[in-house]
């Protein structure tokens, strides 16, 4: 990595991070999720071996301070739904399935993660009931993380890009991409209107298409499928889908022109490498870039799950031991000192499986299940609203959990973003169609309103 890119992601880290000690609540929360997205230490150390500082100080020690912000606020008043109550199963069995992975390092790493994810949904539905967090800051939220991408890939020679140096911040293209989806859904489903705000949603899929993520631009369309339609009242109280054709019409319009555009000024994205696939007869998923790779790493968990005896099947073969299985599949690209263990299957459902066992991907399953009925159970009595905004990110959250690895991604930037939208659809409240403000963010800018009471800041003269 060069010494330049480095030094400026790590000055900017310990600058949100001071942020999140410093600056009141509302400040606090936009620091840290600007700090998810500073990866730092995945690029220079060895993963299987060693404990990065920053990404420690990011998983761990952020939202702890957050937390302790709170004056553990957050825990007192929370309800303890189904899924919460899955969710710390599920931590608790990856816990004591760690005892027997032979990665016991990675395995601690695997339950932080899951234990982060708890902590930081607490946070945010405390942010959001407080007003700490609301469309405005969000909208400020994407402009600046837009701005850390345009940054690292342009001026700093686009290191967290890779080979192919894709659009990123400074992590890893699809979390900075899969945050982008799950902010658009926040931001489509909000009720805002305004110029601003649509040039926000814009300058969202735009990023998105340069991210160059297949799934996250799958996750889009769908979204921008989802958000073609309103929910109407129908006879005796029922709600349905209507089709909005006004926005339709939008939608396809901007989609025709954004292909275009992809073909002819982007050939070697990997957006167009997926809609020629599509598009061409003879093609198959194998000609899509890392699919024909990622289907043999599937080909071979279900080859290992197959020759296991009943109690390998059903217990697992331990936390993080996913990383025993591709030292063997894909010796030169894995070294067991190197090896992220916890990002290396590329399907969190399969990895269940293979790792925890049938009570594994048995709580995971339960999880999402429970967790979407409890949504489509809101948005059916609420008639739409907020909550829609989980309808619009749950394309991109099963996705993400089919072929990447997004229960190890807690404090970056692509769990960060699936946290938002769904604390934003349980806890957070529709902006009334009339305010053409950009929000609460910029008029405290603008106006010099930043309040700083109740802070380590000084407020006398």
């Amino acid at each position: 990595m060069p010494d330049e890119a480095l030094l400026v992601a790590r000055v900017l880290f310990w600058v949100f991070a001071a942020g999140v000690l410093l600056l009141p609540m509302r400040w606090s929360l936009f620091c840290f999720i600007l700090a998810s997205h500073m990866d730092i230490t995945s690029l220079t150390f060895n993963s299987a071996t060693a404990v990065g500082f920053e990404n420690t100080i990011r998983i761990a020690g952020l939202p702890m301070l957050l937390l302790l912000r709170t004056g553990f606020t957050s825990l007192e008043g929370l309800t303890w739904t189904l899924p919460q109550k899955i969710w710390l199963a599920l931590i608790g069995y990856a816990a004591i399935a760690g005892f027997w992975s032979g990665f016991p390092l990675a395995a601690i790493k695997m339950v932080a993660y899951l234990i982060a994810y708890f902590v930081l949904y607490m946070i945010f539905c405390r942010a959001w009931g407080e007003r700490w967090l609301d469309i405005g800051l969000l909208r400020l939220v994407a402009w600046s993380v837009i701005a850390l991408a345009a940054l690292q890939t342009f001026v700093l020679g686009d290191v967290w890009g890779g080979l192919e140096e894709r659009f990123t911040s400074f992590s890893a293209p699809q979390y900075f991409a899969a945050f982008l989806v799950a902010t658009l859904a926040v931001l489509m489903f909000s009720g805002d209107r305004g110029w601003y705000h649509y040039l926000t949603c814009g300058g969202l899929m735009a990023a998105i298409v340069l991210s160059g993520s297949r799934y996250v631009f799958v996750s889009m369309v769908v979204l921008a499928v989802i958000g073609c339609f309103q929910l109407a009242a129908g006879r005796h109280g029922s709600l349905r889908w209507r089709p909005n054709l006004r926005k339709m019409v939008v939608t396809l319009g901007l989609a025709a022109a954004g292909i275009g555009i992809l073909v002819a000024y982007l050939p070697y994205n990997r957006i167009d490498e997926l809609v020629g696939a599509v598009s061409e007869d003879d093609a198959t998923v194998e000609d899509v870039g890392t699919f024909a790779w990622r289907l043999g790493i599937y080909e071979d968990v279900l080859e290992h799950l197959g020759k296991r005896t009943g109690p390998e099947l059903f217990f697992g073969s331990g936390t993080s031991s996913g990383a025993a299985l591709m030292l063997n599949h894909d010796p030169d690209h894995y070294d067991r000192e190197g090896i992220d263990a916890n990002r290396v299957l590329h399907s969190e459902f399969l990895r269940a499986l293979y790792e925890w066992g049938i009570p594994g991907i048995g709580l995971l399953l339960a999880f999402v299940i429970a967790t979407t009925a409890g949504f489509v159970k809101k948005i059916a009595a609420e008639g739409g609203g907020p909550a829609l905004a989980f309808a619009g990110a749950l394309p991109s959250i099963v996705l993400g959990l089919a072929i990447e690895n997004m229960l190890a991604s807690a404090a970056s930037a692509g769990g960060v973003g699936i946290l938002v939208a769904m604390t934003f659809a349980w806890k957070g409240e529709r902006v009334d169609a009339g305010d053409r403000s950009w929000g609460g963010a910029r008029d405290q800018f603008l106006d010099g309103e930043f309040d700083v009471s109740g802070t380590a800041l000084p407020t006398g003269p």
